[in-house]
């Protein structure tokens, strides 16, 4: 019995370790501010908001399952709002589940192309709920964070299926061959 409560101890802690440094890495994060070339450029961006169901998670060269080792209960989700966060014009609020608990932030709004519908953005004031869950949905909730706080790129299109998905991460930039195509959210709208 004793072996069975150190055990469950030691994992309770590795989750607790895990969520700790995700909160401490995203409360260091800050805005990061328009450059001259945004300015101006921002365009309309009704088909970015809505809310967005994660499909998959696309990392370098493969794409995964929003969590590959376990079976959710419900969607991870996130919902771009129209209202603003206080005191901006490019910063709209956001908000969603993940796998355990519920997030919420800002989505800086730094470029947007409204003919390619491609556009550079950051998260803002990434927050969440404090709930614990199983391991194997808290290492996906921590991956799920830490992916969509280095955002860096958007891009909304519709697919030949005609649906409209949302890439949200850090795109690929160059044009060198290579196997890491970036790493990025894939969402499909609601």
């Amino acid at each position: 019995m004793k072996k069975i409560l150190n055990s469950l101890t030691v994992k309770f802690m590795k989750i607790g370790l895990l969520f700790l440094l995700f909160m401490i890495g995203a409360s260091a994060c800050h805005p990061i501010e328009n450059d001259a070339s945004a300015k101006g450029n921002i365009g309309n961006l009704d088909s970015l908001k809505g809310t967005w169901t994660l499909k998959y998670v696309f990392l370098g060269d493969v794409i995964d399952q929003p969590c590959s080792s376990s079976k959710m209960s419900h969607d991870i989700t996130l919902n771009i709002t129209n209202q603003l966060v206080d005191n901006t014009t490019d910063t709209f609020v956001i908000n969603g589940k993940s796998a355990v608990n519920s997030i919420f932030g800002g989505l800086k709004i730094l470029s947007f192309d409204e003919n390619t519908q491609i556009g550079k953005a950051a998260i803002t004031q990434l927050g969440s709920t404090k709930m614990a869950g199983p391991e194997d949905l808290m290492n996906c909730e921590l991956r799920y964070f830490t992916l969509l706080n280095a955002t860096k790129d958007f891009k909304i299109f519709k697919d030949t299926d005609g649906k409209t998905y949302l890439h949200l991460g850090d795109f690929k930039t160059d044009n060198q061959p290579s196997r890491n195509g970036g790493m990025y959210l894939i969402y499909i709208k609601n």
